[in-house]
């Protein structure tokens, strides 16, 4: 097939314009599903900011700054410790679950090793119990609780943490109105 000069330049600009219109509409929808990507991306990243919940918490006792401190959900018990200083000298963290996750408003309270040997040596004089350090033996001296009742005390606090109140006791299984009257005046939370 013969074409004239003029005939050839027309072909090539008819192709040129093909090519330049079929190009355009490509990397216009290249860009479009690029800033989908990108939109979804970010929608994905504030979810993810907004999954991630703040919390406060207090600290008080044998930790060197006392004080209220804020942490993300979950965190576990020794993180707050090292936030808040480490351990004084004089803290029995044995009596504390170190692993255990930290939830908004919880109250941790360190007691100290003489408090610990002192609250001991009182309760044959009749001092109060404390719930939140108490051993099993120790949860045993109140009345009509057995072996059963004191590990499901000591289960519930090491998975809820400490009790904030001493009424609290009665979210335990096996401890309802009747049981809390008989050793509500043999309890303490501090």
């Amino acid at each position: 097939m013969d074409l004239t000069r003029r005939e050839k330049i027309g072909l090539a600009v008819f192709l040129f314009i093909i090519l330049f219109i079929t190009s355009f509409y490509y990397y216009k929808d290249k860009r479009k599903n690029e800033m989908m990507v990108i939109k979804t991306s970010r929608i994905q990243d504030e979810q993810k900011e907004n999954d991630i919940k703040e919390i406060k918490v207090y600290i008080c006792g044998e930790v060197k700054k006392p004080g209220v401190y804020t942490l993300i959900e979950g965190e576990r018990l020794y993180k707050l410790i090292e936030i808040a200083g480490g351990f004084t000298d004089k803290a029995a963290k044995e009596n504390l679950n170190l692993a255990m996750k930290l939830k908004d408003e919880d109250y941790i309270f360190v007691p100290s090793i003489e408090g610990l040997l002192n609250n001991s040596q009182g309760k044959t004089i009749s001092s109060k119990i404390n719930i939140n350090t108490a051993t099993l033996e120790e949860l045993k001296t109140l009345p009509r609780v057995g072996d059963a009742i004191a590990q499901r005390i000591i289960d519930y606090r090491e998975k809820n943490g400490p009790f904030r109140d001493i009424k609290d006791i009665k979210n335990v299984s096996g401890i309802g109105d009747k049981m809390f009257e008989n050793i509500k005046e043999k309890i303490t939370v501090r």
